[in-house]
């Protein structure tokens, strides 16, 4: 996916490409291209957006950030803090032609409506793609607790309907559920009077290696993703739902 931002670069535009570039990587491409050739860098300090958002994706959906600077931007960047963390190019066509060759990835989605039903259809899916993706029962009990926990947030906190992803690359497995509202997921004191959403977040933290929430502040939705290891014994181990 290439993303041709126009304008000046500065404090006042970072936020914008940043939620820009983090709505972008969040559908899932290839790899995200971000031409400059249009682009008035006002302040250098603004190139830190790109490690922002690399920060931000590193762990999911993991899409690699290209940069290509332009005519304009080419020894500014090759200097810049930023080629630590991604990859920097004269033109578009020449950050094309320097893809990586993409890791294997198996992907599932469906969508599910706002409905009390949601989170058991999403047990089931999940149970079904995990089948047929060949994945041990551990991990497969872990991936159906996450998506149903998520989906039963969706259901108790918003009206919107879910959108449940699979991916899976390398050893590890990502449950990331997308829905209309903009309220973050966030953890709460154990000791305090929760609800249940909050002690089911709690319980995801507990059979994930990590987890996050990201917004899209563009279009006033969120993303809430965690990733499972799927060559490891995880505990704890949990009674399986229908």
């Amino acid at each position: 996916m290439v993303i041709r931002p126009e304008g000046v670069l500065g404090h006042s535009t970072y936020r914008l490409l940043r939620d820009t570039m983090l709505k972008c990587a969040v559908e899932g491409p290839q790899a995200l291209i971000v031409d400059l050739s249009a682009v008035v860098i006002a302040e250098g300090s603004a190139l830190s957006v790109f490690t922002t958002v690399w920060l931000r994706i590193s762990d999911w959906p993991a899409t690699p950030i290209l940069v290509a600077t332009g005519p304009a931007h080419g020894e500014l960047l090759r200097r810049a803090a930023i080629r630590r963390y991604v990859g920097v190019f004269e033109s578009v066509h020449e950050a094309l032609a320097n893809l990586d060759r993409p890791l294997p990835r198996k992907r599932a989605s469906r969508t599910f409506p706002h409905h009390l039903a949601g989170p058991r259809a999403a047990r089931q899916f999940v149970r079904r793609i995990c089948a047929d993706w060949a994945l041990p029962v551990d991990v497969t009990q872990d991936a159906v607790h996450v998506a149903s926990e998520l989906l039963q947030n969706t259901v108790d906190h918003t009206s919107s309907e879910a959108r449940l992803r699979l991916d899976l690359r390398r050893n590890l497995l990502t449950v990331a559920v997308g829905d209309d509202s903009p309220e973050p997921a966030v953890l709460v004191d154990p000791g305090s009077d929760v609800v249940n959403a909050a002690r089911g977040m709690r319980l995801v933290t507990q059979l994930v290696k990590t987890w996050g929430c990201v917004p899209d502040q563009v279009a006033g939705r969120k993303t809430v993703w965690a990733v499972l290891g799927t060559s490891r014994s995880a505990s704890p181990r949990l009674k399986s739902v229908d």
